[in-house]
C-alpha cells in the first residue's frame, strides 16, 4: 500500500505567532512553518490549514472542530486532548506526536501516516479512514468504534484494550501488534472476521470470547 505524502510548498513562511498569522490570512493558514511554539486555548472552527509544518509544538486546550488539514506535517508535537471533532485530514503525517486523549471522532482521513505516536485513549469513533498506516504507535484504549476502514495497516502497534465495536477489521493484519483485551462484540467476535492474527493471538481470542475466530 502506498501512502501519498504531504505536498508541501517549496518555500514556507516561518512565523512565531500563530494568532497573528491567522489574522493576516483571514483565519486560514497556508504555506507556514511553525517551530517550538506553545499554543494555548486556541479555538477555531472551520479552519483551513494547507501546506504547513508544525515541529515541536504543543497545543493546550485547543479546539479545531470541523476544520480541514491538507498537506500538513506534525512532527514531535503534543496534541493531547485537542478537539478535532468532524475534521478532514488529507495527506497528513503525525510523526512522533503525543495524541493522548485527542478527539478525532466523526472525521475523514485520507492518506495519513501515524508513526511512533502515543495515542492512548485517542478517539477515532465514527470516522472514515482510507489509506492509513499506524506504525509502532501506542493506541492502548483508543476508541475506534463504528469506523469504516479501507486500506488501513497496523504495524507493531499496541492495541491493548482498544475499542473496535462495529468496526470491521476484515483484511487487516494484526499479527505483529499487541491486541490483548481488544474490545469487540461478544457475538462471535464479528469485527475480527477476516482479520489476520497469529496463532497465539487466536488462542487468546478463543479464551476471551469463547468462540473460534476464523479468517
Amino acid at each position: 500500500m502506498k501512502i501519498t505524502q504531504p505536498r508541501l510548498a517549496s518555500t514556507l513562511h516561518e512565523d512565531i505567532d500563530i494568532q497573528a498569522a491567522l489574522k493576516k490570512n483571514d483565519e486560514d493558514l497556508t504555506e507556514y512553518s511553525f517551530k517550538s511554539l506553545r499554543i494555548e486555548g486556541l479555538k477555531k472552527d472551520n479552519l483551513s490549514v494547507q501546506s504547513c509544518v508544525f515541529a515541536n509544538c504543543s497545543f493546550g486546550e485547543c479546539s479545531f472542530r470541523k476544520s480541514q488539514f491538507s498537506d500538513v506535517v506534525f512532527k514531535n508535537c503534543d496534541l493531547s486532548n485537542v478537539n478535532f471533532t468532524g475534521c478532514g485530514f488529507h495527506r497528513v503525517e503525525f510523526l512522533g506526536c503525543k495524541l493522548m486523549g485527542t478527539n478525532m471522532a466523526d472525521g475523514i482521513f485520507n492518506h495519513i501516516t501515524f508513526d511512533e505516536c502515543r495515542g492512548e485513549y485517542m478517539n477515532l469513533s465514527m470516522s472514515k479512514l482510507r489509506y492509513i498506516q499506524f506504525v509502532r504507535c501506542n493506541l492502548r484504549g483508543a476508541g475506534i468504534e463504528g469506523c469504516q476502514l479501507t486500506s488501513v495497516t497496523f504495524e507493531a502497534c499496541n492495541l491493548i484494550e482498544a475499542e473496535f465495536y462495529r468496526t470491521s477489521l476484515k483484511g487487516i493484519d494484526l499479527s505483529d501488534s499487541e491486541i490483548s483485551g481488544i474490545r469487540i462484540s461478544s457475538l462471535a467476535g464479528s469485527e475480527l472476521r477476516g482479520a489476520s492474527v497469529s496463532s497465539l493471538q487466536a488462542l487468546d481470542l478463543v479464551r476471551m470470547l469463547g468462540v473460534e475466530i476464523k479468517d
